[in-house]
């Protein structure tokens, strides 16, 4: 018999927290819950602590948003 190993899901705490992280970095600004729920979501199953944080650019992000890709390329995310 053969058992594979689960990673525990972070708790609903656990991602709102996070979730809570990314939205004070972004500048409190509202209409992105969902967004930063995923997001908080897939960096506690990366096991990406939210205290390392500098930018939200993580390897499993990606930015469709014109605008938002040209602050980043100039330092502002």
């Amino acid at each position: 018999m053969q058992f594979s190993a689960i990673a525990p899901q972070p708790s609903e705490d656990e991602i709102r927290d996070y979730a809570n992280h990314l939205y004070v970095q972004r500048g409190s600004v509202n209409g992105h819950d969902c967004d930063d729920w995923e997001e908080a979501k897939a960096c506690l199953c990366a096991n990406i602590p939210k205290e390392s944080l500098r930018t939200r650019m993580h390897h499993h992000t990606q930015i469709t948003d014109r605008a938002a890709l040209a602050l980043v390329r100039h330092g502002r995310s």
